[in-house]
């Protein structure tokens, strides 16, 4: 039987690394699976919160896999399905990656190895896409246009007329797409592959955004800053810390902040910024602290100082 595999992308913040989580505990624990798992910036931290599921971790960090990076990701590839022989292998591609270049990747594989590509999610925010549909339209758009199956992150704190006018709108950019607006935390994961499985066609020869972008276009649009840090912290520390990230004018525009820390009495917490959001829960130990900044016009002098003091 074919490896299968699968795909997980979605914006900056859309909630990928968490369905990937919630797929892995209720329906795939029994599979022999893979991720390959990507982010935009040198701190990696997504990784090290996928890897508390014993689940074997290849992170490419260095760029977009499906930027520059096509040829090491296809190499990357080859190797798990070598050197692993998993059932699954889950992708979780950067948050400014195009899906179309993703795609395009796999579908070299396909040819002359035992795989197919499976499941191919996009995970939107509801709350977010009408600010980043217009403001981030290329990078947004085509990752919306290429999935099979669209899931909605965070419809139970949407309207239902604001929800149904995002639901029109992606069904004009993709009517063959399945989209999955009950919140999921009341779905099974495994009614969530079942859907994501049959999903609509895809054209992985010739997507619609085929064209693939270079870092350096990633660059002008989206920076990123990162930083491994010992420092304690407090709960009550970061979140204050976090909070001051909403100061466009000091920090710049921050689209995502993520990181895993040490609090004072030997305890770490894992936390996610995105603009009007805050989450911080417990972790596991990491070696070390380690933050990660992305958005727009970032001052990274401030930034430091904001999360070290220094």
């Amino acid at each position: 039987m074919a490896v299968k595999i699968d795909i997980v992308s979605g914006f900056l913040g859309a909630g990928k690394t968490t369905l990937i989580k919630k797929l892995l505990k209720e329906k795939l624990g029994s599979e022999k699976v893979v991720i390959i798992e990507n982010e935009f910036g040198e701190i990696g931290i997504d990784g090290g919160i996928l890897r508390d599921s014993g689940i074997e971790i290849k992170e490419i960090n260095s760029g977009c896999i499906c930027c520059s990076l096509v040829g090491d990701f296809s190499t990357a590839l080859k190797e798990v399905l070598r050197k692993y022989t998993p059932d699954r292998v889950i992708i979780e591609p950067s948050g400014v990656g195009k899906l179309s270049g993703v795609l395009e990747a796999c579908g070299k594989i396909q040819k002359y190895a035992d795989a197919a590509v499976n499941m191919c999610i996009a995970v939107v925010d509801s709350m977010k896409y009408i600010i980043y549909v217009n403001n981030f339209g290329e990078f947004f758009q085509d990752q919306i246009n290429n999935a099979k199956t669209v899931i909605l992150s965070r419809t139970q704190m949407m309207e239902q007329n604001k929800l149904s006018k995002v639901v029109n709108d992606i069904q004009k950019r993709n009517p063959k797409a399945n989209i999955v607006t009950t919140d999921w935390w009341a779905l099974k994961g495994a009614d969530i592959i079942s859907l994501a499985e049959r999903g609509g066609d895809l054209n992985i020869e010739n997507p619609p955004e085929k064209r693939l972008h270079s870092h350096t276009e990633v660059d002008k649009m989206f920076q990123n800053w990162g930083i491994e840090t010992p420092k304690l912290y407090t709960n009550e520390s970061i979140r204050s810390i976090l909070k001051s990230l909403s100061n466009k004018s000091l920090y710049g525009n921050i689209l995502r902040s993520k990181g895993i820390i040490p609090l004072e009495k030997s305890n770490w917490v894992q936390f996610d910024f995105v603009p009007g959001e805050i989450n911080i829960k417990p972790c596991l130990p990491d070696y070390t602290g380690r933050i990660c900044v992305i958005g727009e016009k970032l001052n990274t002098v401030e930034l430091k100082k904001l999360f070290t003091g220094v």
